[in-house]
């Protein structure tokens, strides 16, 4: 397997851009240059409920943690209750990207509203549906409002109270002689990085696949490069690759 690695990464890295999907629903979408990414955010941990009542009419608000945006639709496909007057719903991945829907309502009433939940609450890839049975009376625009955003705050504040933390992970390949093993192992384990994959080629040389959580990949680089240890290609720009989809450790669920 680290052998597809090398030669996959050599010395130019190619960037593929993400698959995006089309909810078959109404939807507002927002896209706007990626800013630098956090290296952790805070997510539900599992599925919260909280269901509150406006004049007759019974909104039930599911949170929920969504690991993309193609996961937030299809968390909202599953779980929409067709037999219901509307489903409501958003989410957010990051700053860049996040989406909202009125589902029939009149516009801004319930997906945004739901969406400036999500974004008070501090919480990131995370989705809220609204699901609305009607109670027979209209609450006009601004009964709208305060009712899908109390409804989505409400299961929101559920949410945060057991949120997982989740950190980004990123990954390199190191070159070095096998008499400098244990001078890598040492650093590895003062960061606590991981051996993913470890390989030998002819020349004697050992090729090491590790893994590190991203806020400490620059200092692991310098510990590692003071040695004799040489990162395949640029340490920094692999890391600054993978950080578009980089792989995630939820802390505590290893």
């Amino acid at each position: 397997m680290l052998s597809s690695t090398l030669r996959a990464v050599g010395e130019n890295l190619t960037l593929v851009p993400s698959r995006s999907s089309i909810f078959h629903r109404s939807l507002a979408s927002r896209r706007t240059p990626a800013p630098p990414r956090a290296s952790s955010y805070r997510t539900p941990s599992d599925v919260c409920t909280a269901e509150t009542e406006v004049k007759k009419s019974r909104f039930v608000a599911l949170a929920a943690p969504c690991a993309s945006a193609d996961d937030a639709l299809r968390f909202v496909k599953e779980r929409s209750d067709l037999s219901a007057s509307h489903n409501c719903w958003a989410f957010r991945c990051g700053e860049a990207q996040y989406r909202f829907s009125d589902d029939g309502e009149p516009g801004g009433t319930a997906g945004q509203p739901i969406l400036n939940a999500v974004t008070a609450s501090g919480l990131d890839h995370c989705v809220v549906l609204v699901t609305r049975y009607y109670g027979g009376t209209q609450l006009g625009t601004g009964g709208l409002i305060r009712a899908y955003g109390g409804a989505a705050q409400s299961a929101l504040e559920l949410a945060a109270k057991e949120a997982t933390e989740v950190r980004a992970k990123v990954d390199a390949v190191v070159n070095a002689a096998p008499g400098d093993l244990g001078k890598i192992f040492l650093a590895l384990d003062e960061f606590a990085a991981e051996k993913i994959d470890e390989e030998y080629s002819d020349d004697g040389s050992v090729h090491i696949q590790i893994e590190c959580e991203e806020e400490v990949a620059e200092r692991l680089k310098e510990r590692l490069a003071s040695g004799r240890v040489q990162v395949l290609g640029s340490m920094s720009s692999f890391f600054n690759a993978r950080a578009i989809a980089p792989r995630l450790l939820v802390l505590g669920h290893l």
